[in-house]
């Protein structure tokens, strides 16, 4: 078997492996450990990220501390009748939408006359929902049963409608977070305050074939909060105060007469705050969710199922990809699915388990694929060192084989200089010659130019054709990335032209320096290291430029820079290239090659002649050209240049608005 196939088998195996194990730990988290303190949490957590909602047009009223205080009441008995029949007749006087009382009156005051005002103030009202207690005793040897603690006769028929207090199912955290709408014979107080404020809900079957969750609109305190006394003080609130609110009355803390030995609950918020919310706080949530149609649901468990094993199943693929990117991932896929949740529950009122996937599954899946892949290390260090030794010297191999080089696809931002190398002429003049001819003069051309810039510290990193491409500064940092590469420019230079069949073939070189994308560039097939950018381009143009000019080194400004007076240098002029925007000052690098000229002397003189060319006194400008090929006691092909290019601009009649920036024509 191919290496190719045995890799392939085994990343194959690896992936297998890991969406079994992500599958079947999810699966036994949704079911079995950890089942229900995840789907609390899942429950919980869209609420405190959410900010709180509006809960007009609910007021609560409570039978608090200082209310007991003033109005002079036992905290933990019953207060007097004749003070709810004053707050029901406030109610009335301001037109209240709606009067329940979280307060169960199941048994007679001792005063009859007492009952009898509080009934006549109830059927005065015509809105007014009372609450019946739920009992669970257990008989002498029997099993727990529970009992039905109405309100009195009285009450209840002047009521406009009355039902159960209670909460089911109450979580070990005692916390409330699904909906109990009543036993199979009696509903619950807040189903039937939702049946007189029409409720469309209440027009279906009240025993639902799916449980509703609560739907929480804050933390606690989020509800407009009355105190009881104050709404029976003259002056405590301005009239028509409670006009076409919703008014729920109860307590504030747990009182024998809530007809429960607790009423104070946990809510989501609970984890964050550990403030706890009053029963009469829940049975508004659970009376405004009902009336608009606002409870969550759950996913269906057989859905949340597949949900798990398609998670499973995805997770196995961490183990194809690198660590680094599978880590992005796998924090990547919990924010995403987090997110998902949270427009879910905010927008759509749907909820599920969602923490299995994010806390269970998906790190689970995360260290499978970084344990799977932690012993091929030694491997890809070896396969690093292979990879580069055909772009680096051995010594700059080792030390990339060495660092935390990532041989995956992409790149990073960095400084460099890229060098182009051309042989002039050779594509038109090899057509006509042998294959074998061709290779053996481009082997001995790579030969040349390839150790001329591994000594210098520069990375090959294509051929194309009879084209060399180098880069200096990635992927090993080096401040000197100019400096070397203007050295290896010239050393390339000095070499003695490369011979084909009594032909004599030059060397071309464009060097630029600026910012590159530096990487592996290729594929997951197969590497190839690269650094491509406008910089790179450019140093491609200004070996191309070479051709025009009559040069065989050009560099950049940005290259002219960097190499501070180590290099003599000859500005060759403004130019700006085919579909460039910009122009570009252009440089030739002048290389001694061993021998003694006089380059500053005529260099001065081309100099005087491209200072009268961008002023347009082109008579003047062509006497130092001239001059420039006489003193150098050769033709000078940017003198050359800039003669052909003073007449056709004579010749077109663009000398007026002239900028002295040269444009190019063709790449």
């Amino acid at each position: 078997m191919r290496s190719r196939e045995v890799k392939f088998l085994t990343r194959g195996l690896t992936a297998f492996g890991g969406s079994l194990l992500a599958a079947g730990v999810g699966l036994a988290s949704l079911y079995y450990i950890f089942a229900d303190p995840l789907a609390r949490l899942s429950y919980d957590l869209p609420f405190i990220w959410r900010a709180p909602l509006n809960t007009d047009p609910v007021v609560l009223v409570y039978l608090d501390d200082v209310s007991a205080k003033k109005l002079n009441q036992p905290l933990g008995d019953s207060w007097s009748r004749a003070l709810h029949t004053q707050l029901i007749d406030r109610l009335s006087q301001d037109q209240a939408r709606l009067v329940f009382f979280d307060i169960v009156f199941d048994a007679a005051a001792q005063d009859a006359s007492g009952d009898e005002a509080l009934a006549e103030a109830i059927r005065r009202n015509g809105g007014v929902i009372l609450g019946a207690g739920l009992e669970v005793f257990q008989p002498l040897g029997g099993v727990s049963q529970e009992r039905i603690l109405p309100p009195i006769r009285l009450l209840r028929k002047a009521a406009t409608g009355w039902g159960l207090l209670a909460f089911r199912p109450v979580d070990p955290d005692y916390a409330v977070r699904q909906m109990y709408l009543g036993t199979s014979d009696l509903p619950t107080a807040t189903w039937r305050a939702a049946e007189r404020l029409g409720a469309k809900v209440t027009q279906e079957e009240r025993e639902a074939s799916f449980a509703r969750w609560i739907n929480y609109y804050g933390p606690p305190g989020r509800f407009l909060a009355i105190s009881f006394a104050q709404v029976l003080e003259p002056e405590g609130l301005p009239p028509g105060f409670f006009k076409d609110r919703i008014v729920l009355v109860g307590g504030r803390t747990a009182v024998g007469y809530l007809g429960a030995s607790r009423d104070e609950f946990a809510t989501p918020y609970s984890r964050h705050s550990g403030h706890l919310s009053t029963g009469v706080e829940i049975h508004a949530t659970i009376l405004l969710n009902l009336m608009r149609g606002e409870w969550l649901t759950r996913l269906p468990l057989t859905h949340e199922t597949i949900l798990v094993l398609a998670i499973g199943v995805l997770l196995g693929l961490l183990a194809l990809i690198r660590p680094l990117f599978a880590t992005f991932a796998a924090i990547a896929a919990a924010l995403a699915l987090s997110c998902l949740v949270c427009v879910s529950v905010w927008n759509q009122r749907v909820w599920f388990n969602w923490l299995v996937p994010v806390a269970v599954q998906i790190p689970i899946g995360l260290f499978w694929s970084l344990g799977s892949q932690y012993y091929l290390e030694a491997r890809r260090r070896k396969e690093l060192r292979r990879a580069f030794g055909f772009y680096l010297s051995p010594q700059m191999a080792d030390k990339i084989a060495n660092s935390d080089f990532d041989l995956t696809p992409g790149g990073r931002t960095v400084e460099a200089t890229i060098m182009f190398t051309d042989l002039a002429g050779f594509t038109t003049f090899s057509e006509d010659l042998a294959p074998e001819e061709v290779s053996k003069t481009l082997i001995a051309y790579f030969e040349r130019t390839t150790r001329c810039i591994l000594e210098r510290k520069g990375t090959i990193i294509k051929y194309v054709g009879d084209a060399v491409m180098a880069g200096w500064g990635a992927p090993v940092d080096e401040p000197e990335h100019a400096i070397l590469a203007a050295e290896a420019a010239c050393e390339i230079r000095c070499l003695a032209d490369i011979e084909m069949r009594g032909r004599r073939l030059r060397t071309r070189v464009g060097v630029n320096s600026g910012k590159v994308l530096a990487g592996n560039l290729g594929s997951s097939y197969r590497f190839d290291y690269s650094m491509i950018g406008d910089t790179t381009n450019f140093a491609s143009r200004l070996e191309a430029l070479n051709k025009h000019l009559g040069t065989q080194v050009l560099i950049s400004e940005a290259t002219r820079t960097q190499l501070r007076d180590r290099f003599l240098v000859r500005p060759l002029g403004e130019f700006r290239a085919v579909g460039k925007t910009h122009s570009v000052l252009i440089h030739e690098l002048i290389c001694h090659c061993g021998k003694e000229s006089r380059e500053r002397e005529w260099i001065a003189h081309f100099e005087e002649g491209l200072r009268r060319f961008r002023e347009a006194e082109f008579d003047l400008a062509r006497e130092a050209m001239l001059r420039t090929s006489q003193v150098r006691g050769a033709p000078d092909g940017p003198s050359e240049f800039y003669l052909k290019t003073m007449s056709e601009i004579e010749k077109n009649g663009r000398v007026e608005g002239w900028t002295g920036v040269v444009e190019m024509k063709e790449k």
